[in-house]
């Protein structure tokens, strides 16, 4: 009987512990995506400013040297333009942010990334890339405010399910 009982507080620490870490790991992949969406930005802006791409073009390039877990909505993104089914850019990029479910993205940030995509392909040049400074300005103050309280979080997280832990095996000892 005690053995059982302490195999089960065992797998209770774990699993809450577990479950502490799994969440300060999500915060740390928020912040990666964030950064990533920053990175997209700025090379869309780049595009579209000095190159001078299309904006199929532009996305296909900047799909093509992306590696993250925006690389699959880039990809669909740059497909669907290619065809040129005659569906506007707004409606391309809503049907393509199902891809954006492999992110730890909030739907705040998924919010920022939608009104970008309403705002690209029927503006003039000059107000795409104020929508795009619109963005960048939007995800670099998510950023600093993930800064300031990305570790006292991500301690919290931690601490919280190794303490969940240790209370659930007080309660049952």
């Amino acid at each position: 009987m005690f053995v059982m009982k302490l195999v089960g507080c065992i797998l209770i620490f774990c699993s809450t512990s577990g479950i502490g870490f799994l969440y300060a790991k999500e915060f740390e992949h928020r912040q990666e995506d964030l950064n990533s969406l920053k990175t997209m930005a700025l090379q869309l802006r780049g595009e579209i400013r000095y190159a001078m791409t299309a904006l199929p073009e532009a996305v296909e390039h900047i799909a093509k040297r992306h590696d993250g877990r925006l690389q699959p909505f880039l990809f669909e993104i740059s497909k669907k333009l290619s065809e040129r089914s005659g569906e506007s850019m707004l409606q391309i990029w809503s049907a393509c942010e199902e891809k954006l479910s492999v992110t730890s993205l909030t739907k705040q940030d998924k919010l920022f990334l939608h009104q970008l995509g309403e705002s690209l392909g029927y503006l003039d040049k000059e107000m795409q890339l104020a929508t795009i400074d619109l963005f960048l300005t939007q995800v670099e103050q998510t950023l600093k405010e993930l800064e300031t309280i990305g570790k006292e979080k991500k301690r919290l997280y931690k601490s919280l399910g190794i303490l969940t832990g240790i209370f659930l095996i007080i309660i049952i000892l």
